[in-house]
């Protein structure tokens, strides 16, 4: 499966080539260099990788985690995380064998717990998963949560929905979760209320409790 990853990953990274190329440019104009940004995250066997991105923020722009209208986010930036054109580089991470297109999303060392990330040990992490789709703008849920911490609100929500993935895994589940991520692209609202909420909400409760409050 793995070896599949990585041929389609392959594929898609010759076949978008030209947006690469684009965004790269563009990025060197509004925003100068560098292009990349890269940032430890905890893999496959808790072993750390660098995780690739099209760099959306200011150089060296402090804490981890990014907020509602964050300040430290770029014009351009901005442009690419609301269409998730930013998380095109972690095809190398999938070429590389770091990540696979669906899992996990893959934790920072500040957030990551043994204990807590079990499920580490057996599959790795993704480009997309659960969390990515409801959570597709997580600055904006952060913002929605308040307080001093809104990460250590949002991280056990992730964690069961991880968790919920990693016991259900096959590849019917993976092929409709790559479809799910293309569509909520588009409307993410429709793609949580008919495709996905039925199922998790019944599910995890914690989940549609979370999402009652804080995004709908």
């Amino acid at each position: 499966m793995d070896n599949i990853s990585r041929a389609f990953a392959l594929s898609l990274l010759i076949i978008l080539s030209p947006l690469f190329i684009i965004i790269s440019l563009l990025s060197l104009i509004f925003q100068g260099a560098p292009i990349l940004f890269t940032q430890k995250r905890i893999g496959y066997k808790y072993q750390p990788f660098d995780i690739y991105k099209f760099r959306s923020m200011k150089i060296n722009s402090g804490t981890l985690i990014t907020k509602n209208n964050d300040k430290r986010v770029t014009f351009f930036g901005k442009i690419i995380r609301s269409t998730k054109i930013d998380e095109l580089p972690q095809l190398f991470n999938i070429i590389k064998g770091d990540m696979r297109f669906i899992g996990p999303r893959p934790e920072v060392a500040e957030f990551f717990d043994k204990k807590k990330f079990k499920f580490l040990k057996n599959i790795k992490p993704g480009l997309s998963d659960y969390s990515s789709i409801l959570f597709r703008n997580e600055a904006k849920v952060l913002n929605e949560i308040g307080g001093d911490n809104p990460y250590e609100i949002l991280i056990p929500h992730k964690l069961a929905l991880a968790n919920y993935y990693a016991k259900r895994k096959n590849f019917i589940l993976d092929f409709k979760l790559v479809v799910l991520t293309i569509l909520s692209i588009i409307s993410p609202k429709i793609v949580i209320s008919a495709f996905l909420g039925p199922e998790l909400f019944k599910e995890l409760p914690i989940i549609k409790d979370f999402c009652d409050k804080y995004i709908f």
